[in-house]
């Protein structure tokens, strides 16, 4: 018995061997290539594009297909047999989330410098830049302006972007006023302004700016890096987050 049992065990390893040497030698070469997935793609992608990444996909069998068309980036889904194709938004009912769109906003990073600065309302001074979306009726934005307010070496821009008809009428109260930035700080306050009227087209642009960058929520953030965050973070956090994230 002993000698059967060494002798399988023997067996065993000549076995198994080899199969772990072919992953290991041949397995990189199992994905998918920019070769094979160009030809798939432009039966629907009738412009030029290029392939950022391709990977794993969330969905067992399927590449991850990122693709950057003009200044917009798109994920598409494949199959591994290359006949099926999702060209869409996956959705994960557990955990409440859209699996895309959270993939495409970890995508994202801006040239800071191309940012159309004439359309914000800057504060402050300083090497350090920070660029904020920012709802006038938004409650965390008022607590992350006033956090903004004793960062020292920072100068922040920021964009007007109603989430609602209301803001929306807000901002343009703000962007008519002589003083933005004191109406901004006032308009968090929940105080009403009187301005006159003006030409708002500022704030559609930062509209569109914004859904371009897949801003859906206020205040989002927008580092001198061009890398990009949601929400509002601690002062702590905030402090490490320019520091990691700003150059000069």
């Amino acid at each position: 018995m002993a000698a059967g049992g060494f002798i399988m065990k023997r067996m065993m390893m000549i076995v198994t061997l080899p199969s772990f040497l072919i992953l290991l030698l041949f397995g990189t070469s199992l994905a998918l290539t920019n070769e094979e997935v160009s030809p798939v793609l432009k039966e629907f992608i009738k412009t030029e594009f290029r392939i950022l990444e391709i990977r794993e996909g969330p969905l067992e069998g399927f590449w991850e297909v990122v693709t950057e068309i003009g200044q917009e980036r798109m994920i598409v889904y494949i199959h591994k047999n290359l006949r099926f194709v999702i060209h869409g938004q996956i959705i994960d009912r557990q955990i409440r989330r859209n699996i895309t769109l959270d993939r495409l906003k970890d995508l994202r990073k801006v040239d800071t410098s191309a940012l159309p600065l004439e359309n914000a309302i800057p504060m402050g001074r300083g090497k350090r830049k920070l660029y904020v979306f920012t709802d006038p009726q938004c409650h965390f934005c008022f607590q992350l302006h006033e956090e903004l307010k004793q960062i020292k070496d920072l100068q922040a821009f920021f964009f007007l972007y109603p989430l609602s008809p209301a803001s929306y009428e807000k901002a343009k109260a703000i962007w008519c006023s002589q003083d933005k930035m004191k109406a901004l700080e006032e308009t968090y306050q929940g105080k009403e302004l009187r301005s006159p009227s003006c030409n708002t087209h500022s704030i559609d642009k930062n509209m569109e700016l914004g859904k371009r960058l897949l801003v859906d929520s206020t205040p989002t953030l927008l580092f001198q890096n061009g890398k990009m965050m949601e929400g509002y973070p601690t002062s702590d956090t905030l402090e490490n987050l320019l520091t990691l994230n700003s150059h000069f």
